[in-house]
């Protein structure tokens, strides 16, 4: 049985927007206190790996300079393509002088009330989103069966690998809007290989990632006690 552990990045260093393929890097001081955190944790990950994108990768890279653990970066699992509207600031964009929105924030609202139906200018369309990432996490599986995994990657790969491995349906705009997997997050799964498939049991989603060191300190705290009354 391997465990896998879904890291999503923190808070890049830009205004608030959809980026997507946009290659935008995080906060310092942000991923340094992430760095932190996963060094506390380091015995948890046989692997690490990411993203190609900054900002997943360049925490994948510190992490491994550190640790010597090996890396691989997926380009499957990058955040989904928003065309026309990726990285382009919200502030940027304009509203008309009337009552009606603007044709770009009616774009995006259509976008965001059905996303499978209704594709931003120039994007990937979220079915192609959907099964670029399945067929990844899938190969991944099969690959890394038997290693404890740290992925960094995204919130809209997490969300589709979670539709994956729960059968959710992948075009319910929810998945976006009332499932929360905020930055710096962490959410941790297991696989148990059988001989025709891989099952695979949900334990946390979202924890931040601050969580998972405090949690490794109560399980220390536990065996201590534990082992002064086997004394």
């Amino acid at each position: 049985m391997g465990n896998l552990y879904l890291l999503r990045h923190g808070k890049v260093n830009g205004p608030a927007a959809l980026y997507g393929k946009t290659d935008i890097d995080v906060l310092p001081a942000i991923n340094n206190e992430m760095l932190t955190s996963l060094l506390d944790n380091q015995a948890r990950f046989s692997r690490i790996l990411s993203s190609p994108l900054i900002r997943c990768q360049g925490l994948a890279q510190d992490f491994a300079k550190q640790t010597n653990k090996p890396i691989t970066i997926i380009d499957a699992l990058q955040e989904m393509h928003f065309g026309s509207y990726d990285g382009r600031a919200f502030d940027d964009i304009p509203y008309e002088n009337t009552a009606k929105q603007s044709q770009a924030w009616a774009h995006l609202e259509r976008f965001w009330k059905n996303p499978a139906e209704f594709s931003l200018p120039e994007s990937e369309k979220l079915s192609d989103f959907y099964y670029r990432v399945k067929n990844a996490w899938q190969q991944l599986l099969t690959n890394y069966k038997d290693d404890n995994i740290l992925l960094i990657t995204h919130g809209g790969v997490i969300r589709m690998i979670l539709a994956d491995i729960l059968g959710l349906d992948w075009k319910n705009e929810k998945l976006f809007s009332q499932l929360h997997i905020g930055n710096a997050s962490i959410s941790k799964f297991s696989n148990t290989p059988n001989n025709k498939d891989n099952f695979v049991k949900v334990h946390v989603i979202g924890m931040p990632l601050s969580c998972l060191t405090a949690q490794l300190t109560s399980n220390n705290q536990f065996l201590s006690v534990a082992n002064s009354h086997d004394q």
